[in-house]
């Protein structure tokens, strides 16, 4: 088991007991990737409007912004590698193709040896050497990953998923409960429960999430923080800079830590 956090990469190898975690299995939503590698235990993973009942040597490609969380359905052992990175040193060829991958793969054992791999450099290598080296794997996987065609099945749930694409596609307009009601031609209580049934997060808070990571990406690209705040339809400047500090610990364009609990 290890944990290495260097730089704009967080892996680590994790095993504990449900009624003793050693992290939050609910809901995360943020603005870095995630690959859960699944190697043993009883848990069903949902990621947005999918979910899955996991088994050994299955993988979970979570994409920025996608709310996710673990279900741990019996005290078996959870056993799993979490890997979190930014794009920031993903050629843009590869970060254009993973705009595309799955969500959920299931035949991902084939790809055990270069998890395993992480596992023997910690210790006996120094952190520079340990980063430069996870890295190289974590993009070998990647180049793998993008070129995976094998289909999983997954339960999807219909309306959820509307309404994900539908925040997705007016992330830049104002979003109300009232709105979404009128749109979707439901009660605002039918809605809130719902969402909040299945995400495990109120739709308000997710709406005002995705605006945040939305913001972040764009700030980091040079867009100045005032112009974006306005963009996003936050009520003002000082609205934005507070719910920001909020989510990730730190000022508009400051530097996050990868560590940092969000949403």
């Amino acid at each position: 088991m290890f944990k290495f956090a260097y730089g704009n990469i967080d892996f680590a190898h994790k095993v504990d007991e449900p009624k003793k975690p050693s992290e939050a299995y609910e809901k995360h939503l943020h603005y870095f990737y995630e690959i859960v590698f699944f190697v043993k235990g009883d848990v069903t993973y949902i990621v947005g409007e999918e979910s899955r009942q996991l088994y050994n040597g299955d993988l979970v490609f979570i994409k920025p912004g996608r709310n996710h969380f673990a279900e741990v359905n019996s005290e078996a052992k959870y056993e799993r590698y979490v890997l979190k990175f930014d794009n920031s040193f993903i050629p843009p060829f590869l970060q254009e193709k993973l705009k595309n991958t799955d969500t959920f793969y299931t035949n991902a054992s084939k790809y055990t040896s270069i998890l395993k791999s992480l596992d023997s450099y910690i210790g006996n290598y120094c952190d520079e050497e340990i980063y430069t080296l996870m890295t190289s794997e974590l993009l070998k996987l990647l180049v793998f990953l993008v070129n995976d065609k094998s289909e999983t099945e997954s339960v999807y749930n219909e309306q959820i998923a509307k309404i994900i694409y539908w925040i997705d596609e007016h992330i830049k307009e104002p979003i109300t409960l009232e709105r979404l009601s009128d749109t979707f031609n439901y009660s605002t209580s039918h809605i809130c429960n719902d969402f909040k049934k299945y995400m495990k997060i109120s739709i308000m808070k997710y709406v005002k999430t995705k605006k945040l990571i939305a913001a972040h990406n764009d700030i980091l690209s040079g867009l100045k923080k005032n112009e974006v705040a306005e963009m996003y339809s936050f009520e003002n400047y000082s609205t934005f800079y507070r719910l920001y500090i909020k989510t990730f610990h730190t000022s508009p364009g400051g530097k996050i830590r990868k560590g940092s609990k969000q949403a």
